[in-house]
């Protein structure tokens, strides 16, 4: 199991667009308290992602299963994104639960101030799941392949319901992530996703998954994604 603490290193402009704001727009108290739930979530989050590398081992057009794990990437669409892929890696990243445990004593006391936390939380994991990616890919390149980009389930077409084998393959539980019956990971900023190892030359973009309704908070923390066939708060709604 791979292992790697990632600096926070988040930037005011950063959280900006996870709490809907342009720079010229914010006024002078939204800045003050942006700049100090920076400085508080740096305290109290603990940083930190793993990763495996798993070979393919059987392919169809609707499912990839892998080597040495109990995962099985499936969907039409989510197989295509990983078309002449020999390798695919597995990762997640958390903030650990420090900080799921400081927004609901916020909101007692404020709940303007826990929107900003949230959202500064929200920027951070999206943060520590793209140094990961950076460090990974840049291995990945150095051996030769082509990196896909993240792919997660509850993206497309597949489905929340692998998340369990995902975490399970990686051993996820030495960093201290788990799932809710609903398939949610735990703590809540958190975030898993698989890039595969092309061996053809491939865009790090992708291609035409179903648009999900609303932002999807269980596979991604980018609230501006599309990519998601299943909402976290409708499936906790059901």
């Amino acid at each position: 199991m791979n292992r790697l603490k990632i600096p926070l290193n988040l930037t005011y402009d950063d959280v900006l667009p996870y709490l809907g704001l342009r720079r010229e727009a914010v006024s002078p108290q939204e800045q003050e308290l942006i700049d100090h739930y920076l400085k508080i979530i740096r305290q109290i989050a603990r940083p930190q992602g793993t990763w495996r590398v798993f070979a393919v081992a059987t392919r169809t057009p609707e499912q990839i299963t892998l080597k040495e794990a109990s995962l099985s990437i499936e969907g039409r669409q989510t197989v295509a994104h990983f078309q002449n892929c020999e390798q695919i890696s597995l990762l997640a990243t958390t903030l650990g639960p420090e900080v799921d445990d400081y927004l609901p004593r916020l909101s007692e006391q404020s709940v303007a101030e826990a929107l900003i936390f949230d959202g500064v939380a929200s920027a951070a994991a999206e943060y520590l799941i793209e140094q990961l990616d950076a460090h990974h890919v840049a291995e990945i390149r150095r051996k030769g392949f082509f990196p896909t980009a993240r792919f997660s389930p509850g993206y497309g077409d597949w489905s929340l319901h692998w998340q369990k084998a995902f975490l399970e393959s990686i051993d996820a539980t030495k960093i201290g992530l788990s799932l809710t019956p609903h398939f949610l990971l735990q703590p809540v900023k958190s975030v898993t996703a698989a890039i595969g190892w092309s061996s053809l030359p491939i865009a790090r973009s992708y291609g035409e998954p179903a648009p999900s309704s609303k932002p999807c908070r269980s596979a991604d923390t980018c609230p501006y994604c599309r990519f998601a066939a299943v909402c976290a708060e409708q499936k906790t709604n059901e």
